[in-house]
């Protein structure tokens, strides 16, 4: 029970005397249950400490340090079956291990009391058992002196710790009570999201179209919303590998290299790239509605296609906005691995249509882990890619198949481009991606939404493109664009303002400081999200 406080002790390098709470206040007390008249029926009522002691071992394998945070239970509700089972099928060591240390104690626990039962059922106790019991007897007093002891020395050096820490040598330092104080702030915020709908009752951006002057055209703007991309490996972005030979050959195409994410997981990401809040307003989301709203409320028809599974996020809630909301994976069954190329099919019908103003939303699954999966085997350039196992010792095979998805998405990319010129008109595609990944680039970190995010997690790629009719009309933007892609970019603060403002779309929403498609953008301070909605500056 001790493995998960000894390990957060040495990967969170704690202060000596926060160590020595966290340390010395559980053991007393899991030697008081050791030492209880019952204590096989204590061991099972520690069940749920050991449920959260077994996922911390699993998430400590697979991170190398932190806690269970709020958005790992988050992550819980709003993760679909079909990405856990991909998950945890790579994880079999970390499983393995839990159920080597924990499903053996609870057996033996089962069988103890299994036997007591039939004792207690069955004839009186002879004189030897009673010299047995006694002995335990003596065992359990002595037992319980050191359990007592053990918690004075751990309470005394809370206290000592307090001074510093304050309760937040509870609330961070000392497992469970971290990781229990995580999932009340967990509870709370999914009962707030469910009454999001009745808050966002009346809600309107109050937006009206630009006159641009295309009275008679077509104008299109595409949104695309990655997965787990990662910038570094984009080639388009300097990566040593061709993972973008499309992309890098196509005209009107803006590539800005100092994108960052201010949240490493999905369900907080997406909906600050599709809203206006960011992480130093993150909590007036629950208010709020998306960039969708807005094209609506302009006059445009706004559709939205998603690769990945509902799953009552605020992701739902925004593409449930659109006049069109297909999440595709519900026309395929439980077990088929959709790429996102078929996402390529729908927007072609949504595209066939006469509608002056048209607005698509995409959200692909990308690079989402397991990596093998997310492209068929004509894009498999960079190999080998079989041995996809989360394993560092596969780190060959992992940024392989990795890259490959990069070399997919940049076909995925390149194909609505073409789409869009051959329709005609004005057109308008961005790209980003919700956050990046860590690929053991330190032999340790795999994956995203630790508690403590790297670079890989954070740097994301952005590509803007414009039709040549859309450029001509709208030279100020295009010059800004170019005039930003050097600079300092947060994607979740800027790509509401830069949509809006390249579709021309006017509400008093709209802050022309954020936009990209201004020369009055001013780059700020890198900030993240962290796992207690807290905004905190990221050292640069």
């Amino acid at each position: 029970m001790m493995i998960p406080n000894v390990v957060l002790v040495v990967t969170a390098r704690q202060h000596f005397l926060v160590a020595m709470a966290n340390v010395l206040l559980p053991l007393g007390i899991y030697m008081s249950v050791a030492t209880a008249r019952r204590t096989a029926l204590a061991i099972w009522l520690m069940l749920p400490v050991m449920v959260l002691s077994a996922f911390q071992i699993v998430l400590t394998m697979l991170f190398g340090e932190s806690i269970i945070g709020v958005d790992m239970f988050i992550n819980v509700v709003t993760t679909n079956t079909t990405e856990i089972i991909e998950l945890l099928g790579n994880l079999i060591p970390a499983v393995v291990t839990v159920v080597v240390i924990y499903v053996p104690l609870l057996t033996m626990a089962a069988v103890v009391m299994a036997r007591d039962k039939v004792r207690h059922d069955g004839a009186a106790r002879v004189r030897g058992r009673q010299n047995t019991s006694a002995t335990i007897g003596h065992t359990r007093r002595k037992g319980r002196r050191a359990a007592v002891a053990v918690t004075m020395a751990g309470l005394l050096s809370a206290l000592v710790a307090i001074g510093n820490r304050g309760v937040a040598l509870f609330t961070d330092d000392v497992f469970p009570a971290n990781v229990i104080y995580n999932f009340t702030l967990a509870v709370e915020r999914y009962r707030a999201t469910s009454s999001y709908a009745d808050n966002v009752r009346g809600f309107t951006f109050h937006a009206s179209k630009k006159d641009t002057g295309n009275d008679e055209g077509r104008e299109v703007t595409v949104v695309v919303i990655g997965e787990t991309a990662r910038a570094e490996n984009f080639g388009i972005l300097g990566y040593r590998r061709p993972t973008t030979p499309r992309l890098q050959q196509t005209q009107g195409l803006t590539a800005f290299r100092d994108a960052w994410s201010e949240s490493n997981t999905t369900h907080k990401s997406v909906p600050m790239l599709l809203s206006a809040v960011d992480a130093s307003t993150f909590d007036s989301i629950y208010g709020q509605r998306s960039l969708i709203t807005a094209f609506k409320e302009a006059g445009y028809k706004t559709v939205w296609l998603s690769n990945q599974r509902r799953n009552g996020s605020f992701i739902d809630f925004f593409g449930e906005e659109a006049d069109v909301c297909r999440f595709i994976k519900d026309d395929f069954g439980e077990g088929v691995n959709v790429t996102d190329g078929r996402l390529l099919d729908y927007m072609i019908k949504e595209m066939s249509d006469s509608c002056r103003r048209l607005l698509i939303v995409l959200h692909c699954y990308g690079s989402h882990f397991n990596y093998r999966e997310r492209y068929g085997k004509r894009f498999s350039r960079f190999r080998p890619d079989d041995n996809t196992e989360a394993k560092a010792e596969n780190r060959r095979d992992l940024v392989n198949a990795y890259d490959n998805t990069i070399y997919y998405t940049d076909y995925l990319l390149a194909s609505i481009i073409d789409m869009l010129k051959e329709r005609g008109g004005d057109a308008v595609m961005v790209y980003t991606s919700d956050h990046g990944e860590d690929l053991y680039d330190d032999g340790k970190r795999f994956l995203h939404a630790s508690i403590r995010p790297t670079d890989h997690q954070l740097h994301v790629p952005l590509l803007v493109w414009t039709s040549q009719s859309y450029a001509a009309r709208h030279t100020e933007m295009a010059e800004a664009l170019e005039i930003n892609k050097g600079k300092m970019i947060s994607t979740s603060r800027s790509l509401f303002h830069t949509v809006l403002q390249l579709s021309g779309i006017e509400t008093p929403w709209l802050r022309r400081q954020h936009s990209l498609a201004d020369t009055l953008y001013r780059p700020q301070s890198r900030l993240y999200l962290n796992d207690r909605n807290d905004a905190e500056k990221v050292d640069e």
